[in-house]
């Protein structure tokens, strides 16, 4: 096996490590329905950002591997190319930070959130070139038909993130503009029932039973029921990048 090979495996292994580490270092971040960019966020922030360094290594040496091991009949010029820009890409993600749910936009979290869509693309599409390039030699066919299961897979799961967090950002919309609606409901009836008070005598209080409870606001009730496709779209992530890194592993051990 090339020694980029061996390279690119450890560095998928490594990436593998630290997103677990960083996962459990950051409980209250929800796996299912969080992206795995907010583990880059806080004290243990770095295993994350080391995690996105590992990432861009292994597809980076796997694209310096695929020309020195596989014919030139059997290279997609065009997909090793984009798997430059999936790998350079995930790099940077470690020099930009996400933001956070409940957060004003930024700079940063703005170019976070396009690098990673661009390299999220530009993975899939350059997986499956690779994959057919591979598939189109008799010699490495095998690898080919493999390697192009794999991508085709990545793909879906790709589009099912892309719709889960489109899902996510259109339910919290939804529910901040219910919040707000619900606020200046409160504000209106409150002013108006402080003039009504001003023009009435109190009357005396009247005790609760203790068994009464007190139902809290229909804004407080959550707008949508769990289980929906946007808070299983940190989970979607996650399926996503296991199988481009399982694909960038196996091809590398396979050439």
């Amino acid at each position: 096996m090339p020694a980029l090979s061996v390279l690119c495996i450890a560095a998928v292994v490594a990436w593998a490590v630290l997103v677990v580490i960083a996962q459990v270092m950051t409980p209250e971040q929800s796996p299912l329905s969080m992206g795995m960019s907010g583990l880059a966020r806080g004290p243990h922030g770095w295993l994350m950002k080391a995690a996105f360094i590992a990432r861009g290594a292994a597809a980076l040496f796997l694209v310096a591997a695929i020309p020195l091991a596989v014919p030139a009949g059997a290279r997609s010029t065009v997909g090793l190319a984009l798997l430059w820009v999936w790998g350079l890409g995930s790099a940077l993600l470690a020099v930009y930070s996400t933001d956070m749910p409940g957060e004003e936009p930024t700079g940063k979290g703005k170019a976070h959130a396009l690098i990673a869509a661009v390299a999220y693309v530009c993975a899939v599409i350059g997986m499956i070139a690779v994959s057919l390039a591979l598939y189109g030699d008799e010699a490495a066919a095998g690898v080919g038909r493999w390697s192009l299961v794999l991508a085709l897979a990545a793909a879906a799961a790709l589009a099912a993130q892309f719709a889960g967090f489109a899902t996510a950002a259109r339910d919290a919309a939804a529910e901040r503009k219910a919040k707000e609606a619900g606020d200046v409901a409160a504000r209106a009836g409150g002013g108006a029932a402080g003039e009504t008070a001003a023009a009435t005598p109190a009357a005396p209080p009247v005790p609760l039973p203790l068994t009464l409870s007190v139902a809290r606001p229909a804004s407080a009730a959550p707008s949508r029921a769990l289980g929906g496709l946007g808070d299983m779209a940190g989970l979607l992530q996650r399926l996503f990048l296991a199988l481009v890194m399982l694909w960038t592993a196996f091809v590398a051990a396979a050439i």
